[in-house]
């Protein structure tokens, strides 16, 4: 694939220091623990030092049958193919004289061959560096036992032209594969959906030549950088520094990628001509929620954002510009929290509020008996055969079931998208609705 350079400069936000400091102070809230990373609260520095100062922790996944995700229900069947895509204007890695790498998932409209069966859940090679990365070594070939709906590199649908564009986001140390749920649906309702994962933060990315980026090569970057080793002596403000550059790389990557599908709409065996490149949106989960909204900011060929269960980070201060584009603001019950870590959470989450509902139209829905990680699909499915050091982790509510959930988050999702990307009425966004009660809409 053709190179696209990159070299528009980042403008600066500024940040309000003492209503960050303040909050960052009360920021002691504990995810559960899913899927490969111990998943801290929303504080700066929680979240970013592990990931920065060392490998992440392994999980035990010990499935004991055949889990298939839900069935799709759009009008499409899906495809899922890969693109490799290099940077060479921007360092993999700060003060690193090698270029930036990516490699995108994409799930698109398909007309698969009538004899043709699903892909693998992960790609061999993924499954392969993931599970060396992440999973125990009795966990070995988990992911095998799970089963999903597209089809790898099947021809596209042509038969209904052209299908806007999404681009994804995954919440911090987090592998788009699970989210593949979510990722399905949301193609099989007539969207081309792009997984964009942040090179060093994700588990694991295997490249064409066999080399693997991995998180726990930042943190070998950052023992030996000055840079950061710097900013971490720095405490809570040397993490905001460096949380903001890492937010700013994952929105340079989002962008470089929205180039690099120009060439691939026109040259691609597979998608060439089916990629509408003049209607995108951006979601993302967590601190993929953050980037979005960053992405936004930079790039107005952005026309809809879809956050979900992101308090920004404080990246983005009350006093900044609002954004131009629509915005649907997902949160989540946090029915696992404390009474102490909710009035946190509820903090931070009016801060967010405040900044995002600036945008005209705002969109506001919180679902009931959920957590934090209820919003990475496939990790729901997944908990009851999860364990760190024998201890299980909670997603969702015994009444708010993962299929239940992941048909919400998609129905919402794609509400929103149909509204302002293929400008068809959505009632559902109009308010409450008696086929949903888990949600509510203020915040």
């Amino acid at each position: 694939m053709d190179e696209i350079n990159f070299t528009e400069p980042t403008p600066h936000i500024a940040v309000n220091k003492e209503q960050l400091m303040k909050i960052l102070s009360n920021r002691n809230k504990k995810w559960g623990i899913a899927l490969g990373i111990i998943l801290v609260s929303m504080v700066v520095a929680a979240i970013l030092l592990p990931r920065l100062s060392s490998a992440p922790d392994k999980m035990a996944l010990h499935i004991t049958k055949e889990l298939t995700l839900p069935e799709l229900t759009g009008p499409f069947q899906v495809g899922r193919t890969t693109a490799y895509m290099v940077d060479n204007n921007r360092a993999a890695l700060p003060d690193a004289n090698t270029p930036r790498e990516l490699v995108v998932t994409i799930f698109y409209p398909a007309l698969p061959d009538a004899h043709a069966t699903p892909g693998p859940y992960a790609d061999a090679v993924l499954a392969k560096a993931y599970s060396s990365a992440m999973l125990t070594e009795d966990s070995a070939g988990a992911l095998d036992h799970i089963h999903a709906h597209a089809y790898v590199d099947a021809p596209a649908d042509h038969t209904a032209g052209e299908f806007p564009v999404l681009l994804f986001s995954p919440g911090g140390g987090e592998q788009p594969v699970f989210y593949t749920a979510l990722l399905e649906q949301v193609s099989s309702m007539g969207y081309v959906v792009v997984a964009v994962p942040e090179p060093f933060d994700t588990p694991a990315i295997p490249l064409p030549d066999g080399r693997v980026l991995s998180s726990s090569q930042r943190a070998e970057w950052c023992a030996q950088s000055a840079k950061c080793q710097t900013a971490m002596q720095k405490g809570e403000a040397g993490m905001q520094e460096m949380t903001n550059l890492l937010k700013d790389d994952r929105a340079k990557d989002m962008m470089f990628t929205l180039d690099q599908l120009e060439i691939v709409n026109q040259e691609n065996q597979i998608l060439a001509g089916v990629l509408d490149l003049k209607h995108v949106g951006v979601f993302g989960h967590s601190f993929g929620g953050a980037s979005s909204v960053r992405l936004a900011q930079l790039d107005k060929r952005i026309d809809a954002v879809a956050v979900l269960d992101s308090d920004l980070f404080l990246a983005i201060p009350e006093d900044s510009l609002p954004l131009s584009q629509p915005v649907l603001h997902m949160t989540a019950e946090n029915m696992d929290a404390t009474a102490q870590e909710l009035a946190d959470i509820r903090q931070r989450t009016d801060l967010a509020v405040a900044y995002l509902r600036q945008t005209t139209p705002y969109y506001f829905r919180h679902i009931a008996g959920t957590t934090h990680q209820s919003f990475q699909t496939d990790a729901m499915f997944l908990a009851p055969y999860i364990s760190f050091g024998g201890e299980g982790v909670t997603l969702y509510s015994e009444k708010t079931k993962p299929a239940r959930i992941t048909h919400i988050i998609s129905t919402y999702v794609l509400a929103f998208f149909d509204q302002h990307l293929k400008h068809l009425d959505q009632p559902l966004l109009k308010g409450t609705s008696d086929a949903y009660p888990e949600i509510t809409t203020t915040p």
